[in-house]
């Protein structure tokens, strides 16, 4: 099965949403349904673990949770956007087939900007 590159991107960031919940001694909640609420809802949920208990961050509630899941949200976008038009660039050039390329994403966190950088 075939996915999207931001299907792959979202899938990763699943992936270290729950050890990053695991941390926190708290566990991935799945509702039936949507994918995509339950990886929302639940970022939402590590975005105010990692605002309450970081030690250089002052005078932020909850509304820059929701901005921290919006800027990574956009940054996921960007990235599948640039993802797929350079596997069509090296499926083309290199004559391989696009399943054979693996991105990989890495995650951090700024403290001091309560948002995650993805590279």
């Amino acid at each position: 099965m075939s996915f999207s590159y931001l299907e792959q991107f979202m899938r990763q960031w699943k992936v270290h949403l729950k050890q990053q919940l695991e941390g926190f001694g708290l566990s991935y909640v799945e509702v039936e349904g949507d994918d995509q609420l339950d990886i929302k809802a639940n970022s939402l949920t590590y975005f105010a673990c990692l605002r309450t208990t970081s030690q250089s961050i002052f005078n932020m509630d909850e509304s820059r949770d929701e901005l921290a899941w919006v800027m990574l949200e956009k940054q996921l976008k960007a990235l599948a956007k640039k993802a797929e038009i350079g596997t069509s660039s090296l499926v083309s050039k290199l004559h391989i087939e696009a399943p054979q390329i693996l991105i990989r994403l890495n995650f951090s966190y700024d403290n001091e900007q309560h948002i995650i950088y993805v590279s």
